[in-house]
């Protein structure tokens, strides 16, 4: 995809106000719901990151925000590592590196089912043995 359709996307999306109360909420989806699911001592890797709401309010000893937007890097908080790629091809990731893989509201913006399982198989190389995929999504698969 090309990214300055995906940089004019993003910047159209939300007003800075909205970002802000967007980053509100996931400090307290964060803390309230899905901390139980990422270990503190651990690797997250947030998937389909847009504007590290997640990985800039999820406690982790090391987060990885992944996303195809090469502004991504300017929403991360300080600590966060910010990998711009294709989520069918997280390279700079080792094998069984991840604790937990997150996602919200990602899938239905793949292209088409072959990207999807390309997508999950890449997930699920990334994850250590008895690691944890979390989504969300409001999408009515």
């Amino acid at each position: 995809m090309d990214s300055d359709y995906l940089k004019a996307t993003y910047q159209a999306r939300f007003s800075d106000a909205e970002l802000r109360d967007k980053q509100t909420l996931w400090s307290v989806l964060c803390e309230e719901q899905f901390q139980q699911y990422v270990p503190e001592d651990g690797t997250v890797l947030d998937l389909g990151a847009g504007y590290c709401e997640f990985s800039n309010n999820i406690r982790a000893r090391r987060r990885i925000a992944v996303d195809l937007n090469p502004d991504t890097a300017a929403f991360a908080a300080s600590g966060v590592e910010v990998i711009e790629t294709n989520s069918a091809a997280m390279h700079q990731v080792p094998n069984g590196s991840v604790d937990t893989v997150f996602t919200s509201n990602f899938f239905e913006h793949l292209p088409d089912t072959d990207a999807l399982l390309a997508t999950l198989a890449e997930s699920h190389r990334v994850l250590r043995p008895g690691g944890r995929f979390v989504f969300s999504t409001t999408h009515p698969f």
